[in-house]
This record gives structure tokens, C-alpha cells and sequence, in this order.
């Protein structure tokens, strides 16, 4: 995983990755277009500006100045960007650890027979892909 990034975003800055990561590189004005146009927002250069700053800042968006007109691109995948969220919630609430987490999901109750198979099963298939 990428390091030097933070793994969160607001509600408007989601709809720039989102778009960002289903349809790669884009302009600002292809960017912008697609907010207004698609997204139903009525945004002035400056917001939609800020919010790829922010991105920017944050390590999620990187830029492409080769070109003519400056290029944005997601700088990680959704699953990089999931794993990175799902490790700062767990570091954050739970200090690092899965038990703390899955006693919190639970309220304390343990796991049934079912969510545990389940867990296992994740797990198995997720090392089985490291293997390869």
C-alpha cells in the first residue's frame, strides 16, 4: 500500500474519485462537466478546483502536466483505497486489532457458526491469492 496518504474523502470529493476511477485521466473541464452535466451540481470552477486540491493533497489524485491541458488521475485503485480505510478505522477505534473489532460488531456476544465459516472462508481464499 501507498504511504503518505489519507484514506478519506468528503461526500463531493467522492463523486471526483468515483468518476475518476470508473473512466480514468481526465481534464478539469472534463471533470467539471461531468459534475454539473451528470451529477446534477451547479459548481463554479473554484469548488470543483478545491476538492481536486484537497484530493490532491491527500495523495488520492495525481496530475499529468505533460500534456496541453493538465491530466487528473486516481493515484489509487478502489481496493487499495478500501483496504487503506478499513486499516485507519480498524487503527483508529480498535487499536489494530480484529478481535476488538469483531467483539465491537457482535456487542460482545462472540460469532455464530455461520459469520465465522464465512470469516474463515474470506480468509483462506484471500491467503490461497497471496500464494500465487
Amino acid at each position: 500500500m501507498k504511504k503518505n496518504i489519507i484514506f478519506e474523502m468528503s461526500q463531493s470529493e467522492s463523486l471526483v474519485m468515483h468518476y475518476l476511477w470508473k473512466e480514468g485521466a481526465k481534464s478539469f473541464v472534463e471533470i467539471m462537466t461531468y459534475l454539473n452535466e451528470e451529477e446534477g451540481r451547479d459548481w463554479k470552477k473554484q469548488t470543483v478546483n478545491t476538492f481536486i486540491k484537497r484530493l490532491t493533497d491527500k495523495g488520492l489524485v495525481t496530475a499529468d502536466e505533460t500534456w496541453k491541458n493538465r491530466v487528473y488521475y486516481a493515484a489509487v485503485s478502489t481496493t487499495e483505497y478500501e483496504q487503506g480505510r478499513a486499516m485507519k478505522l480498524l487503527n483508529d477505534y480498535y487499536g489494530g486489532s480484529i478481535g476488538s473489532f469483531l467483539s465491537a460488531l457482535t456487542g460482545g456476544k462472540g460469532i455464530d457458526k455461520k459469520f465465522a465459516d464465512e470469516l474463515r472462508s474470506a480468509v483462506e481464499e484471500d491467503f490461497t491469492e497471496g500464494e500465487e
